[in-house]
Formats: C-alpha cells, sequence, structure tokens
C-alpha cells in the first residue's frame, strides 16, 4: 500500500479514514500487468514513493506556476 511506503520515506503519516463499502463499490480489485501487457515493474511501491516523494519535495507546484 501506498500510505506504507510513503511512511518509510518521509516519516509522515497519511490520515486514513476507514469507512464502510458504498452500494456499487467492489471489494477488491487486481490486475496483472505482466499478463495482460506483458510489462514488469522495474521498482517496488516503496522505490517508487521514494522517487514520488523526492519529486514532490523539490517542486511542490509541479507543473503549475509557482505562486508571485
Amino acid at each position: 500500500m501506498a500510505h506504507v511506503g510513503i511512511l518509510k520515506i518521509s516519516g509522515k503519516k497519511i490520515p486514513l479514514v476507514m469507512v464502510d463499502y458504498r452500494p456499487g463499490n467492489v471489494e477488491v480489485v487486481y490486475a496483472s500487468t505482466e499478463r495482460m501487457l506483458n510489462w514488469k515493474a522495474k521498482y517496488g511501491i516503496v522505490e517508487m514513493c521514494r522517487d514520488q516523494w523526492n519529486w514532490a519535495s523539490k517542486d511542490p507546484y509541479g507543473s503549475k506556476r509557482k505562486p508571485n
């Protein structure tokens, strides 16, 4: 889960709110990129979260212009 990766990398806990399922929501979804797309991720969730955290920390406004 991504929130665990962010906690390991940043030391910041993401507040989670667990709620009941809403009518029509699926319980769980799985996808196999290897089988369906013939693609495999090079990195795990912690490495992906590290890269995202580093990028967002250096450029908190992303592609938007920084406010004046």
